[in-house]
């Protein structure tokens, strides 16, 4: 036999090797990125779940500040009319100090997650992948921001009434992380308390922190509620393929 001959031979047997050896290749980079896209796929259902359970704590967030600023508004009103018993204006004390530096804490696990294992590289949606990155880091930015200085606030809040009234709380029920409710006793409420420049002048800075603080919530909603419905019409789609 010639030598054409088994250099035909060898080289076809070559190509037959290297194109399995492609060809596994193939498949196995196949199989990874199919893998990759599921664990994508998972997470995102994942992140869905948490960013619909974040928009209920949220509520709960967004309704225990609205009951900070009903007793700031009450105090207020007591300034003027003089009509509260010591223990409603000891309650409505209370109610602000409890309430008044109350901070919304999303969950960040899964967004962790998607960055961790390159998984939010995989996003095809530039927009979602926008909307996201902003929800988990600049809107927490912002939120961190105000945290500090709101919890700067209540503690020089607190401070300041220590020699101006006391009382003591129990805690009747805990329903939730958020909302308590509490019964008030052994109290001493000054008659001059609400002639105090100071005392006003601390509620009339949580009103305004408060106010400040629920319109970046309503920033947060916005953005918690577009993700989501982002994500269910996602989800939708996926199963009607």
């Amino acid at each position: 036999m010639s030598n054409r001959y088994y250099l035909k031979k060898y080289s076809l047997e070559f190509l037959v090797v290297f194109l399995g050896i492609l060809s596994s290749f193939g498949i196995d980079n196949h199989i990874k990125n199919t893998q990759k896209e599921d664990d994508k796929n998972t997470l995102l259902d994942e992140l869905h779940l948490s960013i619909n359970e974040d928009i209920g704590q949220l509520e709960i967030v967004n309704d225990a500040l609205e009951d900070c600023l009903n007793s700031i508004n009450i105090l207020f009103e007591q300034s003027k009319k003089n009509t509260l018993s010591d223990s409603i204006i000891a309650y409505h004390i209370s109610n602000v100090s409890a309430k008044a530096a109350i901070s919304f804490f999303p969950q960040k696990g899964i967004y962790n997650q998607l960055i961790n294992t390159n998984s939010f590289e995989l996003i095809e949606d530039q927009q979602l992948r926008r909307k996201i990155s902003d929800l988990y880091e600049h809107l927490e930015d912002r939120k961190n921001a105000a945290d500090l200085k709101f919890d700067l606030f209540t503690e020089s809040f607190d401070k300041a009434l220590l020699d101006k009234l006391n009382y003591r709380i129990k805690i009747e029920e805990l329903d939730n992380s958020v909302s308590i409710n509490t019964i008030i006793y052994d109290y001493r409420i000054p008659k001059t308390l609400f002639e105090d420049p100071e005392f006003l002048g601390y509620l009339s800075n949580a009103e305004k922190r408060i106010y400040f603080y629920k319109e970046l919530m309503k920033k947060y909603s916005y953005s918690m509620n577009e993700i989501s419905n982002y994500l269910e019409r996602t989800t939708s789609k996926n199963e009607d393929k």
